[in-house]
């Protein structure tokens, strides 16, 4: 992925099937398999904390969550 990619469930998802294909045409090892598929993984994480907040603000009107972002 380069750095002007969005980062949204699509794009990882397109990101994980190439990596399978470079990895079947033997453009990448397994260990680089591996290091791509924890990264992704952890984005994923990002994603799902985002979208639990993004319910939470909408589910709890006086809701205050930090924003750690600003810090």
């Amino acid at each position: 992925m380069n750095t002007t990619t969005k980062s949204n469930s699509k794009e990882l998802l397109k990101h994980t099937m190439n990596c399978m294909m470079l990895l079947k045409a033997n453009a990448i090892n397994v260990e680089e398999a591996k290091a791509q598929a924890n990264l992704l993984k952890q984005a994923n994480n990002v994603l799902k904390y985002e979208l639990d907040r993004a319910i939470a603000y909408q589910k709890f009107e006086k809701l205050e969550i930090r924003d750690i972002e600003e810090i």
